[in-house]
């Protein structure tokens, strides 16, 4: 079920509060063995946990509709691919259509025999090959790497929503779906806290909702989700004992992982990585569809390989396309290296035919500080643009030069000899100069670091209309 994300944040965050105590509920948990090289829970680093939510009748004491049409192993009624950042600060939630028509690839069953591919619906790699032939199916259809599987069935969804103490939602309208036609459900409208029998019924109803269709019960089930993590994140479990470890027992006696989320240790760093995510860091995301040619089912879109890109680049979704703000324009970096015209010494020469035009550029740049080396005439009487050239490592004296008379012609000169700069004036050059408003002062950038484009905003859980806002 869509609520299986939410019982691993419970089940992480209990597990790692309660400690060596919680070691001894481990063998509650039933190992899953279908990834193929189960590595425990690093501190951080991009992950990737498929949880399958099973329709199966069989163990679930009834009520739910005919075991013999919907027993054994059962189909993957819900399917979530949830991914983790990196840093642990931000998730994605895919939840797959399960009348997605895809090519399952050829399964293994857990009895050695094998299923051929073949072109199908998304949950039949489930029903016909187990939780392994979904991790596969996923693995080959993405070029996701699955790092981690969970299973839940009815009664164990029941069951921890139970220990949880409920769900509290607010319904805009009452619900009832007899569970000959679907999930067996009476609401009314309004707050109302929900047990694990009416949880699992709404995650479940279907018929009696919106236009009926799989489509939109996802949509309410990410609501529902969104939801169920707020609360999940506001519970202070740790100063009720009785009610933390009747939530950690529910949890590990429910839920089927594989041995490298199951192990303890693991769902204790997961709890530390975890721990400050909200709803508000999830994007809720139903795989990119459209509908089939015969109207029946859906079938994935491009857009879908840009979805699957994004997780296995970690670059969030959806793609982040937002301008950096002024407060959060390029930032240059400096050194404590300042030039002022004092430091600077120049030589001046006229490249036109004015007169005394050397003289009365060099009186100009005195009066701003700067040491006039020389006057004088240059070769060339028919310069037609002034020049500023300076010697192999005096890149800023020329460029405080050229601010103070307003000259960007700037090249490098090895064999420069007189002074740091020399000016040779154009035929270009204003026929007088005229100083700065505020004093020319020229720093040594180093590098320019541009700032780290904004996190994509998460995509919330859509709004299916069901809900409305609590108290």
């Amino acid at each position: 079920m869509a609520i299986a994300s939410g019982v691993i944040l419970i089940v992480a965050t209990v597990a790692g509060i309660f400690g060596f105590a919680a070691r001894n509920l481990a063998g509650n948990i039933k190992a899953l063995e279908v990834i193929a090289s189960p590595k425990p829970v690093a501190e951080t680093g991009p992950l990737n946990i498929l949880l399958m939510g099973t329709d199966t009748r069989t163990d679930q004491g009834g009520g739910f509709g005919s075991e013999t049409e919907y027993g054994g192993t059962g189909r993957s009624d819900t399917t979530i691919l949830i991914h983790l950042s990196n840093d642990r600060k931000s998730a994605i939630a895919v939840s797959i259509p399960r009348d997605s028509v895809v090519n399952i690839p050829a399964c293994t069953k857990e009895d050695g025999t094998t299923v051929t591919e073949k072109t199908d619906l998304f949950n039949s790699a489930f029903s016909s090959a187990g939780p392994g032939c979904t991790v596969k199916t996923i693995e080959t259809l993405t070029g996701i790497t699955i790092n981690h599987a969970v299973i839940v069935d009815f009664v164990g969804f029941s069951n921890v929503v139970d220990a949880l103490g409920g769900i509290k939602v607010c319904l805009t309208e009452a619900i009832d779906e007899p569970v000959e036609n679907g999930a067996g459900i009476q609401l009314p409208a309004g707050v109302q806290t929900l047990d694990g029998k009416s949880a699992l019924g709404l995650m479940r109803a279907r018929y009696s909702l919106a236009d009926g269709s799989d489509l939109k019960r996802i949509e309410r089930q990410q609501e529902l989700l969104s939801i169920t993590i707020d609360q999940v994140t506001k519970m202070n479990l740790i100063t009720d004992l009785p009610a933390l470890y009747k939530v950690l027992n529910a949890a590990t006696s429910s839920l089927r992982m594989d041995a490298g989320l199951s192990d303890l240790d693991s769902l204790v760093t997961l709890s530390t990585s975890l721990s400050s995510m909200g709803s508000k860091n999830v994007s809720f995301v139903t795989v990119p569809y459209e509908g089939t040619p015969d109207g029946n089912h859906v079938q994935w879109t491009e857009e879908a390989n840009q979805l699957w890109s994004a997780i296995i680049n970690d670059t969030g979704w959806p793609p982040s396309e937002v301008v950096a703000a002024p407060s959060e324009a390029p930032t240059t970096e400096t050194e404590a290296i300042v030039v002022k015209p004092s430091d600077v010494s120049v030589v001046v020469l006229n490249g036109t035919k004015r007169a005394g035009f050397a003289a009365l550029t060099g009186d100009f740049l005195k009066t701003q500080g700067v040491n006039v080396a020389e006057v004088g005439n240059a070769a060339n009487k028919e310069t037609a643009e002034s020049v500023i050239i300076h010697t192999p490592g005096n890149a800023l004296k020329a460029q405080l030069i050229g601010q103070l008379l307003g000259i960007t012609n700037i090249a490098e000169d090895p064999q420069l000899v007189g002074g740091d700069v020399a000016i040779v004036l154009g035929n270009n050059a204003p026929t007088t100069w005229t100083a700065p408003a505020n004093p020319v002062v020229v720093e040594t950038p180093v590098n320019e670091t541009p700032a780290p484009a904004p996190s994509p905003s998460a995509i919330a859980a859509p709004e299916s209309g069901l809900f409305c806002p609590l108290p």
